[in-house]
């Protein structure tokens, strides 16, 4: 197999997993039993649910272990998401890939057994792994219910997938219903109104006061019903929209440590005058972690990370601003202007981290594909400045 394909086969794992739109931090309750049980089933004393993307290793459920983040290539899992079948080391601290890692000379790992998270496509997104400080002797049977439950946490990831589609197409029905909600609301309150105002007149009729109330009576139970129907929309487009800050604490629940790690300056501001939008969060966290990921990857120790959130609230339309600004490396400028043509750097980290060099390309054809707009300002040995603005809404 050339570069070429192997380029593709990565682009397309990776872009699989983008699909999904997971947010990392926010599955450990949803998996919990699953890693439970296969840590029951293995009789090991570890067992996380890990997925890799273009840079790094997310552990985003686990069993007797913290969750936690490490760079791609100082992972276990990135060899086990090669195959089809699950890989197997007996001791790790006699393995030449990973006898020196921290995880086996500080803790003290030996055993692991991992199998790959593979989607109904055919990509390996991710790992299933079972870890102990001690060697372990694992039947064929018991690697059998292993897979079963590896087999689980694929089913459960693609029905979330399969989910979010539907609630898309939910949300456009429930938009439907609001503006129903909205042109029943008018012509209710008016009967209300007059109902009211008949009732304060002095009327000989005892039957018509009697129908007055029960037109007051009605009207103010349609009433109640409209402002539920418009309650329980605000519930549930809640869940897949977010708010600049709640934008922000996502960002930094997930990049703030790896940027830590690096001795990364890192910083998330938003407009706080423009908090009161909402915008839908589809495809927000990986378009932007790819573009965090690269600048933390690019930029030196004691270095600056900025990012900016923002509403850009023109005269016809509204968008997002996303504005990345680091004073890394920076890219060449025959890079630069070939970027969008080929959408892959291959370089090296400024720690000698493995360049994958296919988060550009992810994210143009991501943002492309909700019509944003990306432009990169970049100039060697000073930095790179990425801004995308994506589209949002109308007045």
């Amino acid at each position: 197999m050339d570069k070429g394909e192997r380029n593709n086969i990565e682009y397309q794992r990776i872009k699989k997993l983008s699909e999904l739109d997971l947010d990392y931090r926010n599955l450990q309750e949803e998996f919990q039993s699953l890693v439970e049980l296969a840590a029951h089933i293995a009789g090991t004393n570890i067992s996380l649910i890990n997925l890799i993307d273009n840079h790094s290793q997310w552990t985003v459920s686990s069993y007797n272990f913290e969750l936690f983040e490490i760079d791609r290539e100082e992972s276990i899992c990135q060899y086990t998401i090669q195959s089809e079948n699950a890989m197997e080391v007996q001791h790790l601290g006699k393995d030449t890939r990973f006898k020196d890692k921290p995880y086996v000379k500080e803790d003290g790992f030996k055993y692991y057994l991992g199998f790959p998270l593979m989607v109904e496509t055919g990509e390996s997104i991710g790992a299933l792994c079972v870890i102990d400080y001690q060697e372990k002797n694992i039947s064929e049977e018991k690697k059998k219910l292993l897979r079963l439950v590896a087999d689980e946490i694929v089913k459960k990831l693609e029905n979330k997938m399969k989910l979010d589609v539907l609630q898309d197409q939910l949300d456009r029905a429930i938009v439907q219903r609001n503006q129903i909600a909205h042109d029943v609301r008018g012509p209710i309150g008016g009967i209300l109104g007059l109902a009211l105002s008949a009732e304060n007149e002095t009327l000989e009729q005892s039957e018509f006061d009697l129908y007055l109330e029960m037109i007051k009576s009605s009207a103010a139970k349609l009433l109640d019903l409209t402002d539920d129907i418009l309650e329980r929309q605000k519930e549930q487009l809640k869940e897949n929209y977010f708010t600049l800050s709640e934008f922000k604490k996502h960002l930094e629940d997930l990049y703030a440590l790896p940027a830590l790690n690096k001795k990364i300056d890192f910083a998330v501001v938003f407009n706080k005058e423009k908090n009161h939008y909402s915008f839908p969060r589809k495809k927000l966290l990986p378009i932007a972690g790819n573009i965090i990921a690269n600048a933390i990857k690019f930029t030196e120790p004691e270095g600056r990370i900025a990012v900016n959130l923002d509403i850009i609230d023109a005269k016809d339309n509204v968008s997002l601003l996303i504005e990345v600004k680091d004073n890394g490396k920076g890219i060449p400028k025959e890079k630069l202007q070939n970027l969008r043509k080929t959408g892959v750097l291959s370089e090296r980290g400024t720690n000698d981290e493995k360049g994958y060099g296919l988060g550009l390309q992810l994210v143009i054809e991501m943002v492309d594909s909700i019509k944003g707009m990306l432009t990169i300002q970049s100039e060697e040995n000073k930095g790179t400045t990425v801004k995308i603005t994506i589209p949002i809404g109308s007045h």
